[in-house]
């Protein structure tokens, strides 16, 4: 007999009351979700839960979480396909509504598949591993026989090492650890576990049915680390949008958890580090062309022997070594809130000795501070996010930040 659960709809950092909980599910909350919902006793033995800058959809034995953005599904898609740099859906939003995009994985799932099926079309990469054996196990033409005969009333092991053609490469076996996590989830749309069954029997068919997955890493967190370590080159290219995908896939489930019996699943987006993301992506790829590098979360320390660290969100350095600090602002700004801001700007500006600091925001007004006896500039700008009515208006505000970075760095 299945359970009804409740479906409780919010915003980012709205409070929804008179929700009723099972002590379980408010533990899992409290342990696994702490950074996403904050939970505070209500009148009888109801909680007000307020969410915070995270979106997507919890899961637990008896509720469902659903937190929406802000943000309109369109802005929403472009962020994402610039943070994980999926080219191929930049155009093309598979979604209508933000509950569809925010709701669960089905439609990333899809389209990870269509990316490996069109990937095993291709061919799998193969590349060589080294194996080492001795010489009575090596393939091949060697006439063991003759030549032992030379040496009689002797022994002699002999162990060779070559190099063997493989497809168990680590592109490969990540995508493969991917397709068995999204395996295991519930789908609403029957032909993504049948499409998921059919490409492990695939990918299982590589070397035998033998394609290892033990040593790979298991969490969520250690698969998105993996995925970062892989290097592209013109041998794996055709790899990028399913590793991309599949990138994505991990982040948004990384609270995704199983404890006993009970089922604890999410689909959960960290709006901080998507904008971030995103502008740290679009940045890096049209500043390329004006000869400006973008460096992402550089360490820095702000006092002497390594003292007081501190990590920016980027640093951008024109060829001359000219420098300018950008910190993204998930909020709006607004009055004396942007205060703190500018301090923790002024300390990035310090440590790294450099006049001009950019304190970009999702919208609200845009002001410039001199700092006071020194040569320090503090711009705080908005990407307007409030005033977009379609993707050119989107595209004319970056512009504008990309000419105004450019301007600044070849004062």
């Amino acid at each position: 007999m299945g359970i009804n659960k409740v479906l409780y709809r919010l915003k980012e950092y709205e409070t929804v009351t008179g929700v009723v909980l099972s002590t379980d599910s408010v533990a899992q909350l409290r342990r696994g979700f702490g950074a996403v919902l904050t939970l505070r006793p209500g009148p009888g033995e109801t909680w007000d839960i307020t969410a915070s800058s995270y979106v997507g959809c919890i899961e637990l034995s008896d509720a469902i979480f659903h937190i929406r953005p802000k943000l309109a599904v369109g802005t929403l898609w472009e962020w994402l396909t610039w943070a994980y740099d999926i080219s191929s859906l930049r155009f093309r939003p598979p979604v209508t509504s933000v509950d569809e995009l925010t709701g669960n994985s089905e439609w990333l799932v899809l389209f990870f598949i269509k990316e490996c099926f069109t990937i095993w079309r291709k061919g799998l990469r193969t590349e060589y591993e080294q194996q080492e054996q001795t010489l009575d196990k090596i393939r091949g033409q060697l006439r063991v026989a003759p030549t032992l005969q030379r040496w009689m009333k002797q022994e002699y092991r002999f162990v060779c090492t070559y190099d063997e053609p493989t497809r168990q490469g680590k592109e490969n076996k990540l995508l493969y650890a991917g397709m068995r996590h999204m395996a295991q989830k519930r789908y609403r749309n029957g032909e993504i576990r049948r499409e998921l069954e059919r490409l492990l029997r695939l990918f299982e068919s590589v070397e035998k049915g033998q394609m290892d997955t033990p040593a790979l890493p298991v969490s969520a967190s250690e698969q998105v680390a993996e995925l970062a370590r892989i290097r592209i080159t013109r041998l794996n290219r055709q790899y990028v949008q399913a590793l991309s995908l599949l990138a994505l896939y991990w982040k948004m489930t990384e609270f995704s958890m199983y404890e006993g019996n009970v089922l604890c699943d999410s689909f959960i987006l960290d709006m901080n580090e998507l904008f971030e993301r995103y502008i740290a992506r679009r940045l890096a790829e049209e500043l390329r062309v004006h000869g400006i590098e973008v460096q992402a979360q550089p360490l820095h320390w702000l006092a002497e022997a390594n003292r007081l660290r501190i990590i920016p969100d980027l640093i951008l350095k024109n060829r001359s070594g000219r420098e300018v600090v950008l910190d993204a602002k998930y909020k709006v700004r607004g009055g004396r809130s942007g205060n703190p801001d500018v301090y923790q700007m002024l300390a990035y500006m310090t440590a790294r000795s450099t006049s001009s600091g950019i304190l970009l925001y999702v919208a609200g007004a845009e002001r410039v501070d001199k700092i006071r006896n020194t040569d320090k500039k503090i711009y705080q700008w908005s990407l307007g996010v409030d005033e977009w009515t379609d993707r050119k208006s989107q595209d004319e505000r970056f512009e504008r930040i990309i000419q105004h970075i450019v301007s600044m760095l070849e004062e």
